[in-house]
């Protein structure tokens, strides 16, 4: 019996477990909110630049101030070198993940500096994090499961 006394006096209260487990969870929901949405924002920023600098090249290559063959063939060249390469995109799929990544934890802060608090602080603003966090999320659910805020744009009679 002696044992399991040592045992369990060096174990964290529940009150400890449950404020760090709800910290963690919220730092866990907004990081996986951020990596897809950082994802879907690489996406569209690398393809909308990508559009962009095609369409450069391709209105350079139509256009001839001469009628040289010789810059016919460099201007082609030019296009069909600009829709072979992939450096680019790789360089602005970056810059886009960083820009949606950093947008939804912005859009999130609430959550992250509460899940912060509720993780890394001391005894009574862990505490006081983990009861905000929950009330912000019962907030959340309600508002979303039951529409509240939401405008009707849909004109049913």
């Amino acid at each position: 019996m002696a044992i399991l006394t040592k045992i369990t006096s060096k174990l964290p209260s529940v009150s400890t477990l449950l404020t760090r487990g709800a910290g963690l969870a919220a730092l866990g929901i907004v990081a996986y909110d951020a990596n897809y949405l950082g994802k879907m924002e690489a996406d569209l920023y690398s393809s909308s630049r990508d559009a962009k600098s095609t369409a450069y090249y391709l209105n350079n290559s139509m256009y001839m101030p001469n009628m040289s063959k010789f810059t016919e063939k460099i201007k082609n060249w030019s296009f069909t070198t600009e829709l072979d390469q992939t450096y680019k995109r790789f360089f602005n799929e970056g810059i886009g993940y960083i820009k949606g990544f950093t947008g939804s934890l912005v859009n999130s802060i609430i959550p992250f500096g509460l899940g912060i608090g509720a993780l890394l602080g001391g005894k009574m603003l862990a505490k006081g994090s983990a009861i905000s966090l929950a009330v912000y999320a019962g907030y959340k659910f309600i508002k979303n499961f039951f529409g509240i805020g939401t405008p009707n744009t849909m004109k049913i009679d």
